[in-house]
């Protein structure tokens, strides 16, 4: 028994003694990660002092460096603050100078003020005393431009009423008269008259510009004609197509002369006695900007032989004066009775496009 538990004893010491062999290796490890740790530590103390040594010597050079700055800015401060005395001293002079220029200046500016005040002053006496000279110089021209006015409009009564006087005296002459050809021969003369004085009409009573409006004055010649030559529809009938448009008296005037001793002609060759018939009065332009008068009945016509106007009257011979005044081209057709086509060349119309309801 006591082998027995002897046995037992060694059994358990020996148990105790393996957890204890590796209590101690354990332990062995954990001493020898301990000691690695401190190697490390150390290690990383020297780096540390080296670092902190190094940053002592780097704050040592910074302040060393920043007393030699102090020192260099407070020397150039007192070098800069007596330069600045300097420049100052420099610069209120000159001010002091520009001071007594402008002092200098202002005088003579006064000095020049006051004279251009009195150049002022003569200036404004002298346009007060032109204008004057002028108003005065406007008023006398209006005054003679309303007297010639009077004087205008006088005249122009005193030529209607000559024209009226004389167109009055023709009528009575033709109506005493016995001889038919007489009669015509008068009222022709008539109808002449009676264009003249239209285009004097409306030179009167226009505005002064000197132009006759067209369409206007070709319808009162052909009524002129009309009540001359006791024109009654149905049997005769005069129509008129005109556009408006404004022509100097110069060329208004030659046209209505030669419109009236076509339509005059017309009316008196064209037509037998008992017979009915239609004459065409056209004025207007044409598509390349010319402007045409055509006079056309439909007639007998004038024969093919008859030379125009060598072989014709009187009438026909003042047609081709007025044809040369103007410098236009005259073409006779004879197609369903007569056509007279006038045809005015460039730069003889100096027309002036209007308003009908003018």
């Amino acid at each position: 028994m006591a082998s027995n538990q002897t046995c037992s004893e060694f059994s358990i010491h020996g148990q105790e003694y393996e957890q204890l062999q590796a209590a101690l290796e354990t332990a062995d490890g954990e001493i020898q990660a301990l000691v690695q740790e401190n190697r490390q530590l150390q290690m990383e103390n020297s780096k540390a002092l080296a670092e902190n040594a190094h940053l002592r010597h780097l704050l040592a050079q910074s302040h060393a460096r920043l007393l030699e700055a102090q020192v260099a800015a407070a020397k150039s401060s007192a070098r800069l603050v007596t330069g600045l005395e300097g420049e100052l001293s420099i610069v209120n002079e000159e001010l002091q100078v520009s001071l007594e220029e402008l002092q200098i200046t202002a005088e003579e500016l006064e000095q020049t003020n006051a004279a251009l005040i009195l150049s002022n002053t003569m200036l404004e006496q002298q346009v007060a005393e032109r204008t004057r000279h002028l108003e005065q110089a406007l008023a006398e021209r209006n005054e003679l431009l309303r007297c010639k006015e009077d004087l205008f409009h006088e005249i122009g009564c005193r030529v209607r009423d000559s024209l009226q006087v004389v167109m009055s005296l023709v009528r009575v002459q033709a109506g005493r008269s016995e001889d038919p050809q007489v009669r015509q021969a008068l009222q022709s003369i008539v109808a002449r008259i009676h264009a003249v004085a239209r285009v004097h009409d409306r030179l009167s009573s226009g505005d002064g510009s000197g132009r006759v409006r067209m369409d206007r004055y070709l319808g009162e010649i052909c009524q002129q004609i009309v009540d001359a030559h006791d024109v009654a529809p149905p049997r005769h009938t005069i129509e008129v197509e005109a556009e408006s448009i404004e022509l100097s008296a110069d060329l208004a005037f030659p046209l209505g002369l030669i419109a009236t001793e076509l339509i005059d002609n017309a009316l008196r060759h064209a037509f037998d006695r008992s017979g009915t018939g239609t004459v065409w009065v056209q004025f207007g332009h044409l598509s390349d900007g010319r402007m045409k008068l055509v006079v056309a009945d439909d007639g007998r016509g004038i024969a093919k032989e008859v030379q125009f106007p060598k072989a014709v009257g009187l009438g026909m011979h003042i047609v081709a004066m007025m044809v040369q005044r103007v410098r236009a081209g005259l073409s006779v057709a004879h197609v369903h009775g007569t056509c007279f086509t006038l045809t005015l060349a460039d730069g003889t119309s100096h027309t002036v496009a209007v308003d009908r309801n003018r």
